[in-house]
């Protein structure tokens, strides 16, 4: 037997000893049946629990997610920190982050972009421009991404480094979240560059050592990896199940007929990637947009880009979605998450396309993004697309995977606002929160950014009841530990909307209850009108500890018989001027962001 072979079987005996112990990949769906929340977005689309079709096995989503933001240098481009990691901000690190959105309101005929080759922003993601080993930053990321309904996170290694130092950094934070019972995605790689070498590099860093091996993405008994072909030895294709991924697939030679093709990005009507027949369609990718070289944007529909673009609409991430729900593949593959930052080119001689323009000799371009139009990160921005794109995504991903029906509201219950709250034992309508997301902040940002620091995390909201009587509607919330004084600001709020109600609402919400300062037994329901918020009415409220209960008369939420739904939320230590995308990073909202507990009785 020869040494291939040798090298061959012994790499099949490590990988069996792996697939001994976890066959399939554990699906990322969120301990707290996130599938069941609605959420009402900032243009007023719903997510509707009980609209969807019933959750199906074998459905499932990716999403090209970034980590190599910082590791090849900030004010100027630079080859690289030692190890791939995020490098070192030397003094000289003084004017980036360039944030191109903000050179283009400054000087939109002349922008003063950065030096060629540095690396530019779009624009500014929602959390700031982070640096992506902040821990806090990764979190959040799995909370959202499990939230939504996603899978796997496959890490970009395309441009050959595979960022171990990154890697790590997000892989055990992922196991910490799991070990505590919270959702984190699985995580896998996609290859291009070099693809030898960095595969190589992969299997003998992560996969030959078992790193992180309860976090690898199993496709069909192995650990999945997106490569070209010429990377898999006999080692790689006896331990990975391996598919071809790159862009693009008409008229492509790399695609050839789909066969164990996964492209990232492909126009639509996007064409669908097999393995064991033509005829069953194993993975169709989704995108956000695709580049500004091909003028193809977010506004991008029925075969052309607009004049005047609807950035905020999704229009082109709509019709993605649409054609992989006719697919109805086992994978869909998302582009993307985070991606946020590429590299300033300029024309040579012959030009070069660009926003559907002709770049001349030393004009400026850039291959994969340029502004919130011509971008495709899903994560919520502080720019036009505010947090939309994340909540079209979480409802499409809910049409494609299915989605489980809201519990029903149990029978009337009668509860006594004592403080005792051993009545609420008896109610079946019970929620969870993630526990543990009030951590802290505080972690070098981009560039000449020092640090990102965020202190609002302080009643950790873990739990939550309603029930209903002939008179009542009521509220029970517990916190991971004893509540801190009523007396804080903001402290401690319930949101709550009465579905069919017509009338003024805020984000969604026509009715919120904020516990008296000053009066441990009576809280004030506010009622949204005429643009603002006006006195409702006292209701009463007790709280001791970690526990807080509240009842409100049905007749001051106009809820007139038996028959009602509701969506509620909770929310520690947010200001109300911050607005709903605030409930993303300031306190503690449960349950997350904008989604919201259903309870009703229909």
């Amino acid at each position: 037997m020869n040494r291939t072979i040798l090298t061959a079987c012994a790499a099949l005996m490590a990988a069996q000893a792996v697939f001994a112990q976890q066959q399939t990949t554990p699906v990322a769906i969120s301990p707290h049946r996130a599938d069941e929340w609605a959420a009402t977005d900032g243009l007023g689309r719903t997510i509707a629990p009980g609209s969807y079709p019933a959750p199906r096995a074998g459905r499932y989503v990716g999403i090209f997610y970034f980590i190599w933001q910082g590791a090849h240098g900030y004010d100027k481009h630079a080859a690289g920190a030692p190890g791939g990691g995020v490098m070192a901000k030397s003094p000289g690190d003084t004017q980036s982050p360039y944030d191109i959105t903000e050179m283009l309101k400054a000087n939109p005929g002349n922008p003063k972009y950065g030096p060629v080759h540095a690396f530019h922003h779009w624009g500014e993601p929602y959390f700031g421009y982070y640096l992506p080993d902040d821990e806090w930053i990764i979190r959040k990321h799995a909370q959202m991404l499990s939230d939504a309904g996603v899978d796997v996170i496959i890490f970009d290694v395309t441009n050959g480094p595979i960022y171990l130092p990154q890697v790590t950094k997000v892989a055990e934070t992922y196991r910490k979240l799991r070990a505590a019972g919270e959702a984190a995605p699985s995580i896998a790689f996609i290859v291009n560059s070099s693809p030898k070498q960095t595969v190589q590099n992969l299997y003998n860093e992560i996969y030959k050592k078992g790193l992180f091996s309860d976090l690898w993405f199993y496709w069909k008994g192995k650990p999945l990896l997106l490569c070209p072909p010429e990377a898999v030895t006999p080692e790689i294709g006896a331990f990975f199940n391996v598919r071809q991924s790159w862009a693009w697939s008409k008229g492509q030679e790399w695609f050839a007929d789909g066969k164990d093709k996964w492209p990232w990005l492909d126009h639509t009507p996007q064409s669908y990637g097999w393995h064991e027949s033509k005829d069953k369609p194993e993975q169709v990718s989704v995108a956000v947009a695709e580049h500004p070289v091909s003028n193809i944007g977010r506004s991008f529909h029925n075969g052309k880009q607009p004049e005047i673009p609807a950035t905020e609409k999704g229009l082109y991430f709509n019709e993605q979605w649409k054609r992989a729900l006719e697919v109805d593949p086992e994978f869909v593959f998302v582009t993307g998450w985070n991606e946020w930052v590429a590299m300033r080119f300029t024309a040579g001689r012959k030009g070069q396309d660009f926003l559907g323009k002709k770049a001349k000799e030393g004009e400026t371009f850039f291959v994969d993004l340029y502004d919130a139009e011509f971008s495709r990160d899903a994560e919520p921005a502080n720019a036009v697309t505010q947090d939309h794109y994340y909540y079209q995504m979480a409802s499409f991903i809910r049409q494609y995977k299915g989605a489980r029906q809201p519990q029903a509201a149990s029978g009337k219950d009668k509860i006594r606002i004592d403080g005792a709250f051993a009545d609420w034992a008896k109610v079946k309508t019970r929620f969870t929160d993630d526990q543990g997301d009030v951590l802290h902040r505080n972690h070098p940002g981009w560039g000449r950014i020092q640090a990102y620091t965020n202190t609002t995390g302080r009643n950790d909201i873990v739990a939550a009841a309603v029930a209903s009587d002939a008179e009542n509607v009521y509220f029970y919330v517990k916190t991971a530990h004893d509540m801190t004084p009523r007396t804080d600001p903001d402290w401690m709020r319930l949101f709550i909307k009465v579905e069919g109600q017509e009338g003024p609402q805020w984000e969604g919400f026509g009715f919120h209850v904020a516990p008296s300062a000053g009066d441990a037994q009576s809280a004030s329901l506010q009622r949204f009108a005429g643009g603002a918020w006006s006195e409702g009415g006292k209701v009463q409220c007790r709280q001791k500890g970690a526990e807080m209960e509240i009842a409100v008369p049905k007749k001051m939420l106009g809820i007139r018989g038996d028959k009602f739904a509701l969506q509620v939320k909770w929310a520690d230590n947010f200001p109300l001027d911050a607005g709903a995308i605030g409930w993303l990073d300031k306190g503690d909202a449960a349950p997350n962001a904008r989604f919201t507990w259903r309870y009703g009785h229909r």
